[in-house]
């Protein structure tokens, strides 16, 4: 009801872009630990700003590779 089929979705674009995001988010909360275990401050102090970025990387991914594969 809620979550209709959608056959012009790209599944290899938005599988790529998934991938890409759960990369982006490991590496910068790896990073963030580490500034924080070892220079007792944060890289990025703002979980927002962290879901905003790997939100916008998702999407600008999948248009990207979405425009890649229709060429």
């Amino acid at each position: 009801m809620f979550f209709k089929h959608d056959d012009k979705i790209n599944k290899k674009a938005v599988n790529m872009a998934y991938f890409i995001t759960f990369v982006f988010w490991g590496i910068v909360l790896l990073v963030n630990s580490v500034f924080e275990q070892f220079f007792d401050k944060q890289l990025i102090s703002s979980s927002f700003t962290i879901l905003i970025m790997g939100l916008s990387i998702f999407f600008i991914t999948e248009f990207i590779v979405s425009r890649l594969k229709k060429s």
